[in-house]
């Protein structure tokens, strides 16, 4: 007969509290830390501009729904990072230097981070395409479609940053499978940084690289339209492919500029 312990017991109550405290993160979040995180990103994406002037602190209350020393505590790490600049008087902006910020820490570790990014969408997003080509429906392709122009437009200079992975996204999500979705969310930050630097960092032959990206992409889209799996699989796997031969270049440009401080 097997012994049961008696939830007044001694034995129970210490391992019950000894499980409570395991579970516990080691550190709790606040709001402050959220805000600071969602800026971070906005800066780190390019959506906040080196030199754009954030919102007031008002606007940002109602936009992040916090309070005011919420947000201003938000600020305070943003300026401790020097990702913003506070002039007395007009507000906060984004710190010129801040697009150069990540990559003279350690212009190698942001270059193995965009390849490790790389390196798993190598291993996801082919299958996302497979199975977009098999499930989508009618307003999936439509959204596909969307996003493959927008990324048109955006190489005339007339849409939106982030435009790239809009139209990775929408093929995520034509596949059916959330999975895929938010396997992109997990990578979105080292993706963002990797767009981000690519931007600024020489626009010598990216009229080139954006025609070659847009000749890929539209490859994919017509292997989904088609609904042929295996096409888009392998559209998508060479897409891939030669963005990781990109992302190397521009990696090696980001570390010969931070070492000749140019």
């Amino acid at each position: 007969m097997t012994d049961k312990l008696s939830p007044n017991s001694e034995l129970w109550r210490t391992g019950r509290e000894g499980l409570e405290k395991a579970i516990q993160p080691a550190r709790q979040r606040s709001l402050g830390d959220d805000v600071y995180d969602s800026l971070a990103k906005l800066i780190s994406s390019g959506e906040l501009a080196a030199g754009e002037k954030l919102p007031s602190e008002g606007d940002l209350c109602r936009l992040f729904a916090v309070s005011r020393p919420v947000v201003r505590k938000a600020l305070s790490l943003c300026r401790e990072d020097g990702l913003v600049v506070s002039r007395k008087g007009s507000g906060s902006y984004v710190s010129p230097s801040v697009l150069a910020t990540a990559a003279e820490r350690n212009p190698e570790e942001q270059l193995s981070k965009m390849l490790y990014a790389i390196e798993f969408r190598r291993s996801t997003e082919p299958e996302a395409a497979y199975y977009a080509a098999i499930r989508r429906t009618p307003e999936d392709l439509a959204g596909v479609a969307a996003a493959l122009e927008d990324f048109r437009r955006f190489a005339d200079g007339e849409s939106r940053p982030r435009v790239d992975m809009a139209f990775h996204r929408s093929i995520a999500r034509a596949s059916r499978n959330d999975h895929y979705v938010r396997s992109l969310e997990l990578i979105d930050y080292d993706i963002d940084l990797g767009i981000t630097l690519a931007r600024h960092l020489s626009r010598l032959g990216q009229a080139d690289r954006r025609a070659a990206i847009y000749a890929e992409h539209q490859q994919i889209y017509l292997a989904i339209e088609a609904q042929a799996p295996d096409e888009a699989h392998q559209a998508m796997r060479k897409h891939l492919e030669h963005s990781q031969l990109r992302v190397i270049a521009r990696g090696k440009e980001m570390i010969r500029r931070v070492r000749h401080g140019l």
